[in-house]
């Protein structure tokens, strides 16, 4: 599976394995029970990070047993999990950080957590104009204007996980779908075959975008999404849904801002900065073209 960092959820893999911890747990189902059915074959490459990912769970739910922290304290002092890593290629920083993020972690949950999460309602999925596919207009802040499109996002009533790829539009004039559909998406990481040729990547990574705008919003913020996002872009069409094609975060944009002309000034000021910094590293598909291959691998 995917890996970006060296942290204990810096990989998608114990990603998921938290999220459908906590998506069983709101449910009523037992932690013990979820653990025990979510625990890895032995030879798994991933079974480390889905051992660490169920420990921080229970944990935080106040149901780590003393026998599964032993456990996770014997693979982390035998350097079991470092082992693993180096095999899949990871390089001597990796490792380095990674031991470290894994003795912070221990450390954290040796210690009861004083407050165990309570279970909540399941978010209700609700519908967003700022769906996928969504082609959004702004104006950065010298006037001219660009383009972001909406991927791989999901809605709730509580809750919200946006992401937004850049476009390498930069015109006077507000853009069409036409002009969309012609540019390129400022990304170094899609159908970049040496990228992706790192045994540690997983082979859908092929098709994925890693220069993401991405970040989850809670109760609050998710309040402020719409609003804001009206405030700063102007939805100009529609794409296809792609899917999951979001490989990594590269900025977000501050929905906790208190005031719409703060989250303004901050939006404009990150997607200037990522234009001007990564320009020079796009896509050599057009968006149309990219568009048109989503389509055909969604189903096929």
């Amino acid at each position: 599976m995917g890996t970006w960092s060296a942290t204990i959820f810096g990989n998608d893999t114990s990603c998921d394995i938290k999220d459908e911890f906590f998506e069983r747990y709101n449910r009523g189902e037992e932690p013990i029970d979820i653990k025990d059915d979510l625990l890895p074959y032995e030879d798994d490459d991933d079974r480390f990070d889905v051992i660490f990912s169920l420990a921080h769970c229970l944990w935080e739910v106040g149901q780590l047993e003393d026998a599964f922290l032993l456990r996770i304290k014997e693979v982390i002092e035998n350097g079991e999990d470092l082992v693993v890593s180096k095999e899949l290629g990871a390089d001597d920083k990796f490792l380095r950080q990674r031991q470290k993020n894994l003795e912070k972690f221990l450390d954290k949950i040796s210690v009861k957590k004083a407050r165990p999460k309570k279970r909540v309602a399941p978010p209700v999925p609700i519908d967003s104009k700022y769906r996928n596919g969504a082609v959004m207009a702004f104006q950065y802040h010298d006037g001219m204007w660009g383009a972001l499109i909406a991927i791989n996002g999901r809605f709730f009533d509580k809750q919200t996980f946006y992401c937004y790829i850049q476009t390498t539009i930069k015109t006077t004039q507000k853009p069409t779908m036409y002009d969309v559909c012609k540019s390129y998406i400022i990304d170094a990481n899609f159908h970049n075959r040496e990228r992706n040729s790192l045994p540690w990547r997983s082979p859908q990574f092929y098709y994925a975008f890693d220069s993401c705008f991405r970040q989850y919003l809670g109760v609050r913020e998710t309040k402020k999404f719409e609003p804001y996002n009206d405030s700063l872009f102007e939805i100009i069409g529609y794409l296809s849904d792609w899917g999951e094609c979001s490989g990594a975060i590269h900025s977000h944009f501050e929905y906790g801002s208190k005031t719409v002309e703060e989250f303004q000034f901050e939006a404009r000021k990150r997607l200037g900065a990522e234009y001007n910094k990564h320009i020079s590293v796009h896509t050599t598909m057009t968006v149309e073209e990219i568009d048109q291959e989503f389509i055909m691998r969604l189903n096929s």
